[in-house]
């Protein structure tokens, strides 16, 4: 007997949005690295990546700038997944010009990282004023190493951090007294692991333990000198260099300030924002690849709206938004607003050049307690 098809009655499809652009990940930490490894990490293969220091051991020896600052890595809780190795040949990278040259090299290869370290040999040199320049203008961190005591006098202006505070945001220093030490390295692979689109996962770099790291043998003047930081004010530039430390208190080792170069703008404020950005642009896209068309209409902004509202969600989850008491319900709620400008509102020949009205959100970041008061009264 002939089976006449569905079709004829009904018709039904199932088409699949999959049209997703890749999302950009935040935790791999990149190291700079003079010293080559035949056919693995050259001038033809620029970065290699590394997940355990069995691998690592597999290409270094164990005096290599690279081993030593793998292993600090990986000695670090929580760990990184991996770390990258890139090389650049120190033959031809002799200033800060020829250093952003390589980086624009390195990242045309390979630009899958967030974080950016550097071997014992660029510590405090001139090269470095490109490293800062080159992070400047890029979606990435650069946290260095320095080994400078002039960061322990708040009037010296020839240091790496005196010679950039309070210009750059998107670098870092780390001033200890010990050249075979890494810690700006396993700091960043550390915040790394650090995932935003994960719950909970909103941190500080103050406070973090860093083992196998020694903290430095100096008394508050030189602490405040390095960092900055004035109890009870805050950091300034007249106070000191902006870089971070690691220190004792009370028998527990950690680190200070956890701040950028420029005071008060802190490493997890630029995580944060990096990672905003990202995922807002990827929803975004992903809304214009999978629709037919996003129309030009009320419903339309509400549509595009619609991907800072779940970036927000997201946000909010990982602890980055603070969430207030609302006068009206008297309960806690993210402190969000979103302002969609109607399509009224737009020019006729703005909404004729199908370019949609700015959405704005605003919120407020949750921060980080870095100081705090108690005062007690004791009446008889």
């Amino acid at each position: 007997m002939a089976r006449i098809p569905y079709s004829r009655t009904v018709n039904v499809t199932l088409s699949r949005n999959d049209a997703f652009p890749s999302r950009r990940g935040f935790g791999v930490a990149l190291f700079l690295t003079s010293k080559a490894v035949a056919g693995k990490l050259d001038a033809d293969n620029l970065t290699k990546v590394y997940g355990s220091m069995e691998e690592v051991a597999a290409d270094f020896a164990s005096t290599d700038d690279f081993y030593k600052a793998a292993n600090q890595a990986f000695a670090q809780n929580p760990r990184p997944l991996q770390v990258k190795a890139a090389f650049y040949n120190s033959a031809t990278v002799t200033d800060a010009a020829t250093m952003k040259t390589a980086l624009d090299a390195i990242y045309d290869i390979d630009g899958d990282w967030y974080w950016l370290g550097i071997e014992s040999a660029l510590r405090d040199t001139a090269i470095c004023d490109g490293i800062v320049e080159w992070t400047e203008a890029k979606n990435k961190q650069s946290g260095l190493d320095t080994n400078d005591a002039n960061h322990e006098d708040p009037a010296d202006a020839t240091n790496i951090s005196a010679r950039h505070k309070g210009t750059v945001e998107r670098t870092w220093t780390f001033y200890h007294d010990d050249a075979d030490e890494f810690a700006a390295f396993a700091l960043a692979a550390m915040l790394g692991t650090f995932n935003f689109d994960e719950a909970d996962s909103a941190y500080t770099a103050k406070y973090k333990r860093l083992k196998t790291v020694s903290p430095i043998n100096v008394g508050s003047a030189a602490v405040q000198a390095i960092t900055g930081f004035t109890p009870q004010l805050g950091q300034s530039e007249s106070a000191g260099h902006m870089a971070n430390t690691y220190i004792d208190i009370g028998g527990r080792d950690f680190v200070v300030e956890g701040s950028t170069l420029t005071p008060d703008v802190f490493i997890d404020e630029i995580h944060a924002t990096d990672w905003i950005i990202a995922r807002t642009e990827e929803e975004l896209l992903a809304i214009l690849l999978n629709n037919a068309r996003v129309p030009y209409t009320d419903p339309g902004m509400q549509q595009l709206a619609s991907a800072a509202r779940i970036v927000m969600k997201q946000a909010f989850r990982a602890g980055l938004v603070a969430d207030d008491l609302n006068p009206e319900t008297g309960e806690y709620e993210p402190a969000i607003t979103y302002i969609i400008p109607s399509v009224f509102d737009v020019p006729e020949s703005q909404r004729k050049k199908r370019i949609a009205p700015e959405i704005q959100v605003r919120f407020r970041y949750a921060g980080a307690v870095h100081y705090t008061t108690i005062r007690y009264q004791m009446t008889f």
